[in-house]
């Protein structure tokens, strides 16, 4: 097998746009989304993870020592990453819903989604380039699951760290998680590779 420094991606800047669950994703990761996607703003230096992984049961044997079967009975995909901007749709995204109520000419309240509400579920798109090369996976369904956790502090920014975890797709068995790509050295479509 070869080795090619082409086949090298530095994730090096990206964005993160959120939309309602149903919203078509753009079919090419280079060009901007339009509304109703919304762009998230900053998001801290450490930049944005994605992660995919499966969850196995293995059944054994009497007369074997090891499993002699598995099957993979889920599959979890997780975006990680530090939203750094306060506005409206962050913390509607952050917080999974709750109301913003305008109280006085100049002051604005948040309130928090209480239990009674539904779980504000959202699409999710995160993207990045490098050397022209345009990188997009798309979560077609998902929501927040990790507690959102704000430092304050005289030395740091205020921020609001997000884990997002894919849902099942609504119509059929997928993770409903897809990547694209319009890099030619990956391989994903040309069949350069075995």
């Amino acid at each position: 097998m070869a080795v090619d420094t082409d086949n090298l991606v530095v994730g090096s800047g990206g964005s993160v746009y959120v939309a309602a669950v149903g919203t078509t994703a753009p079919v090419d990761p280079a060009v901007t989304p339009s509304a109703p996607w919304i762009e998230v703003g900053l998001i801290s230096e450490e930049g944005a993870s994605f992660s995919y992984g499966q969850t196995s049961e293995e059944f054994k044997s009497w007369q074997r020592r090891n499993a002699v079967r598995r099957d993979v009975v889920s599959d979890e995909v997780t975006a990680t990453f530090v939203l750094q901007e306060w506005k409206k749709s962050n913390f509607q995204f952050a917080f999974g819903g709750g109301s913003i109520t305008n109280v006085s000419a100049s002051v604005w309240r948040y309130n928090f989604p209480t239990g009674a509400d539904d779980v504000a579920e959202k699409s999710l798109l995160l993207r990045w380039s490098d050397n022209g090369r345009n990188y997009q996976v798309c979560f077609d369904r998902g929501t927040v699951t990790e507690p959102v956790e704000v430092s304050l502090s005289r030395t740091a920014l205020a921020q609001l760290p997000i884990s997002f975890k894919a849902l099942s797709s609504t119509t059929t068995d997928s993770t409903g998680v897809a990547l694209l790509t319009d890099d030619a050295s990956s391989g994903l479509g040309s069949g350069s590779e075995p």
